[in-house]
């Protein structure tokens, strides 16, 4: 059969359009973002700027922060960040989540932006001035670890995101085989306290993934979002096993535990009440750090089933990963009830 010379090139080039990663016209690579679309952008990209407030954080662990020129810190500790990632810190913003000044991210000029998956509305007003968009998902740990392998690709560091991502699974899998293998009638339900008490989340948050993982369930069941007002006699409906206070309640354990309104939960009875720890960034949000989240409530839900010490765990992943030294004085404060990530006024 004869087949024109022509025609086989044209095959060719259609196969490698398809490869993610495929270098297009001089200078530029096409990757994939998590929608599937194609997005090209320079091979050696050096201006991004991000409107994520998670992703910036995983960009700082495979040390690509310094091709950043706009991020958004959103729900970080800012004092923190000034400290230990003095570069993050010092980034001007574009907007943040559900906000984007378009003049300002043009000011930027990037050559690409890093956005979610759920941000419908600026990403088409990015897109509609003509700034190549790359979209992640974070809120399921698979996606998370999708997300993580095109941030890699996007700067270059694939062995870097890979290392992390090993370390991820290996410590997800480990939590997730000792949940499954809890009977299901000794399986645990957590409500999770969002900016009050009585607000909480839904199955489609990240919290919940992580509940699912160490082999508990979320409370709220049927609930979507994170901003679900609900009544205390709904509280009482769902039993929860335990009740978890994300870093943004302003309510304390001991206000809950004192509180007449919840005291007659079993939970509360059992003093089956915590609050969420953080350092950087609360631990329970999809960032790198939600491995020590993952951690730690597992050990303080399931206490029985754990075999590491979480206080080694978070010395050697702030190490490892944030290149931080902690000390002793510094894992207590991470366990502090003292004070709260505030969420409730805008955060660049």
């Amino acid at each position: 059969m004869h087949v024109s010379l022509t025609r086989i090139f044209c095959i060719l080039v259609t196969g490698l359009l398809l490869i993610p990663g495929w270098t297009g016209a001089e200078g530029t690579i096409s990757i994939a973002d998590i929608t599937g679309k194609q997005v090209e952008i320079p091979a050696d990209v050096t201006r991004v700027v991000t409107v994520d407030p998670f992703s910036s954080q995983f960009i700082y662990v495979i040390g690509a922060d310094d091709r950043l020129v706009g991020t958004c810190i959103g729900p970080a500790n800012r004092d923190l960040v000034n400290k230990t990632q003095p570069n993050l810190g010092s980034l001007p913003s574009a907007g943040c989540k559900t906000n984007v000044n378009l003049e300002e991210l043009m000011r930027l000029n990037p050559e690409l932006v890093i956005s979610s998956v759920d941000y419908t509305s600026i990403n088409n007003d990015i897109e509609r001035v003509s700034i190549p968009l790359v979209q992640i998902d974070l809120e399921k740990a698979e996606d998370l670890v999708k997300s993580y392998e095109i941030i890699g690709k996007i700067f270059g560091k694939e062995k870097e995101a890979q290392e992390f991502i090993d370390y991820y699974n290996q410590k997800m899998n480990t939590v997730e085989e000792t949940g499954t293998s809890i009977p299901e009638d000794q399986r645990k339900s957590i409500y999770f306290g969002q900016r009050s008490p009585l607000q909480t989340l839904g199955d489609d948050y990240y919290e919940a993934e992580i509940a699912r993982i160490i082999g508990a369930s979320n409370a709220a069941k049927g609930l979507s979002g994170g901003d679900n007002t609900v009544t205390m006699e709904r509280v009482y409906e769902w039993d929860p096993s335990a009740v978890v206070l994300l870093p943004y309640c302003p309510a304390s354990v001991a206000d809950i535990l004192a509180d007449p309104a919840w005291e007659s939960l079993p939970a509360v009875k059992e003093k089956q009440v915590f609050r969420m720890p953080k350092y950087l960034m609360s631990w329970e949000l999809p960032v790198p750090e939600s491995i020590l989240g993952t951690l730690w409530l597992q050990s303080v839900i399931y206490p029985e089933s754990v075999s590491f010490d979480i206080k080694d765990e978070i010395k050697s992943f702030y190490k490892k990963f944030y290149r931080i030294d902690l000390s002793d004085e510094d894992v207590e404060n991470i366990f502090s009830d003292d004070t709260q990530i505030i969420l409730n006024k805008p955060s660049p």
